[in-house]
């Protein structure tokens, strides 16, 4: 085999590999929920984390908002069946919108990279993501915009 040819299929290769795992990523969407924001409050279901698949449940780590006074998204985070945290998916570096990565949130623009406390893991980003007041009652989860 001559270099040329080993250089195009190692290309090929890598480029096809690439683009199989931006495919792949791009069959997972993340879940935007139903939310009734009255004023400065959000109010979601606590059913809006359950996921059925053959007759069982399981549940979502997070749900995202879209709230119109917001520029950005906001992340809704379930660790239990009581406690759960809402975060501005901004990051706190220079405003770029965040995405969601397993149980990482990376700004695409400069690598900062948050935990879903919302607490800086990898900089350049130094401050933590706003993160919002949140109740809950047996039904619902509350989130204060202030």
């Amino acid at each position: 085999m001559e270099r040329n040819e080993f250089l195009k299929i190692c290309g090929g290769t890598c480029l096809g590999l690439i683009g199989m795992s931006a495919l792949l990523q791009s069959c997972s969407p993340a879940y935007y929920a139903q939310a009734s924001v009255t004023g400065k409050q959000a109010q979601i279901s606590k059913q809006e984390f359950e996921k059925i698949k053959k007759g069982e449940i399981s549940y979502r780590k997070f749900v995202l908002l879209k709230v119109a006074d917001l520029n950005y998204p906001v992340i809704v985070n379930r660790f239990d069946e009581n406690t759960y945290s809402a975060l501005l998916l901004k990051c706190t570096h220079q405003g770029n919108t965040l995405a969601v990565s397993g149980n990482i949130l990376t700004c695409s623009a400069h690598g900062s990279e948050f935990d879903r406390h919302g607490n800086v893991l990898q900089g350049p980003a130094a401050e933590k993501l706003t993160l919002f007041p949140v109740t809950t009652d047996e039904k619902f989860i509350y989130i204060q915009f202030s």
